[in-house]
């Protein structure tokens, strides 16, 4: 991917967890951004979260892949609880989750990286 496009996508992904609520201050963030920029590139790693995309993310930062997952799943809970996940749903404009429901990381990454490729960004006006 070229540096403008990989720009691109990196400008979409975070805009995508903003609007569903992440702060950006958590460390768990930037994990979170990086994975959805490794599935996007390269979609077969959603089926190894763990061995593929963890341990790349971990490879990047120098952390252990275990870090990841715990500072991901500590973003997702921590979004959860301060405004649960139903903006998901006017972005994709179907009913996903609930009030009560918390996606899984691996859910919540396909979720970015299909409003990515569906171009769901676009039908918001925004301009990358």
């Amino acid at each position: 991917m070229k540096e403008n496009e990989l720009n691109k996508v990196r400008k979409i992904i975070k805009y995508a967890l903003i609007k569903i609520g992440f702060q950006v201050n958590r460390v768990g963030f930037k994990y979170l951004c990086y994975a959805i920029e490794l599935v996007i590139q390269d979609p077969s790693l959603i089926h190894r979260l763990c061995k593929g995309v963890y341990a790349k993310v971990a490879e990047e930062y120098n952390v252990k892949y275990l870090c990841i997952e715990r500072d991901i799943r500590h973003s997702i809970e921590a979004t959860y609880i301060d405004r649960s996940f139903l903006e998901v749903n006017q972005m994709f404009k179907t009913n996903i989750f609930t009030i009560d429901s918390k996606p899984k990381t691996g859910e919540l990454i396909q979720l970015i990286v299909e409003y990515y490729n569906l171009e769901l960004y676009k039908q918001e006006g925004v301009k990358f």
